[in-house]
């Protein structure tokens, strides 16, 4: 089974670097070592949500990680395909440049004591490192978490 994946974008500024969630509908929440880092970020964001887009999706589509058995997470059952990014964090350590970005991806709820039918579901943050001699990111590796 295939989802149809968009992204959404919240549209309440966040100011104060605040958590983003669903409910709060905040933009995300960004952290930069410095300026320069902000620069590259920006100069370089198509072609990391790209990469963020396409990694996410190679990972809900893989039938070991995510499926619909009842004791599996994330259970692609119950994810609505819509996702928003959360946090973006990008940072230099001993000369190297890392960028971590989480796409949070929102599911079904069916408990009625739950506030909203649709809410935060799944956490994937996608980290990508920076190569300066050929100038672009590069995927490194993905962590999963409910959210």
């Amino acid at each position: 089974m295939s989802l149809d994946f968009k992204q959404i974008f919240m549209i309440n500024p966040n100011p104060n670097n605040e958590y983003p969630n669903y409910e709060n509908k905040l933009q995300p929440r960004m952290e930069f070592d410095n300026a320069y880092l902000k620069e590259l970020f920006l100069k370089h964001k198509i072609e990391i949500m790209e990469i963020v887009s396409n990694e996410t999706r190679e990972y809900l589509e893989n039938e070991d990680l995510c499926n619909d058995d009842e004791n599996m997470f994330p259970r692609r059952c119950e994810l609505t395909g819509e996702w928003y990014v959360g946090d973006i964090t990008i940072s230099e350590c001993d000369e190297n440049i890392f960028l971590s970005v989480e796409a949070r991806f929102l599911g079904f709820y069916e408990n009625p004591s739950i506030r909203f039918p649709v809410d935060d579901y799944l956490g994937l943050e996608v980290w990508l490192y920076y190569d300066t001699e050929k100038e672009h990111f590069t995927y490194d590796y993905i962590n999963s978490a409910s959210i």
